[in-house]
């Protein structure tokens, strides 16, 4: 499981990110547009898509108790299978996915570098030889690592996570979900990564995002610091690889939805009056 497979249309977060830019409303420079209340409209946007998403999984199979590695060919048909009803769901992870590029457009944030930073962090605060098997938080480990809700989390001057090796790939969509998909495998947490699992933990991620502007109000430009947008970041980039992963393990090529998604935007944008 250390490759797309063969069928995959494989994605560039470049692609998406170009494609999505392209389809939003700017301002006279060409940037989309960059005020506080246009920053909190795209997360009242991503709120309102992830809940639409979390209505979705009320009606989906429940998880199993265990399963020693995901996604799994035995997974739930569900999941495997197509439907109308999985369809939905798949269209709802991309428009989620869509709106995180749109989002971050706004802010002025690169998404598949914050994503990839975090990926370097969590590995720093969950060492695999402390917590495999185990759905601990981070601070459960912070006497052997160091990171505590105070310190140690600033990525601003962290550099990003490179391949390791000549086949790892993060460049792309479906590169960086192995990625995830690895890290996860090596802590054992399988079990714990199961569908409705992982849509609640993104939906509490979102909040997280939420918390980091809510009392900014919605007049003037964005005005944030350099350690206010890395925790914003950081927290877009949460919600980002919970969405990878909460993908991954519903069968859903993310990337090839996503592009479709962003497509049809700049088609319905370009055929405007």
């Amino acid at each position: 499981m250390n490759a797309p497979d063969a069928s995959t249309r494989v994605v560039s977060f470049a692609a998406i990110e170009r494609q999505v830019n392209t389809s939003l409303p700017s301002n006279d420079g060409g940037a989309p547009p960059s005020s506080i209340a246009d920053a909190r409209d795209a997360i009242f946007q991503l709120g309102a898509l992830a809940g639409q998403m979390c209505a979705l999984f009320l009606s989906a199979p429940h998880d199993p108790i265990e399963c020693v590695e995901r996604p799994s060919a035995d997974d739930n048909p569900f999941w495997v299978g197509a439907s109308p009803e999985k369809e939905r769901v798949a269209t709802k992870l991309g428009e989620v996915f869509v709106q995180l590029f749109a989002m971050a457009a706004v802010l002025g944030i690169d998404l598949r570098t914050s994503v990839l930073k975090k990926v370097e962090l969590n590995g720093k605060k969950y060492p695999v030889d402390l917590c495999k098997g185990k759905s601990g938080k981070y601070t459960d480990y912070s006497r052997h690592t160091g990171i505590t809700t105070t310190e140690g989390q600033c990525t601003v001057d962290s550099p990003t996570k490179t391949s390791s090796h000549e086949l790892e790939d993060t460049e792309t969509v479906e590169g960086i979900t192995i990625l995830i998909r690895n890290f996860a495998i090596e802590r054992l947490w399988s079990r714990f990564h199961t569908p409705r699992n992982i849509a609640l933990a993104l939906m509490g991620e979102v909040g997280e995002l939420a918390e980091l502007l809510q009392w900014k109000g919605d007049e003037g430009e964005i005005a944030l610091s350099e350690k206010e947008l890395d925790k914003i970041g950081q927290e877009a980039a949460d919600v980002s690889i919970y969405l990878l992963r909460l993908a991954d393990v519903c069968h859903v090529q993310l990337g090839e939805v996503a592009m479709q998604l962003s497509g049809a935007g700049e088609e319905k944008k370009s055929s405007s009056p």
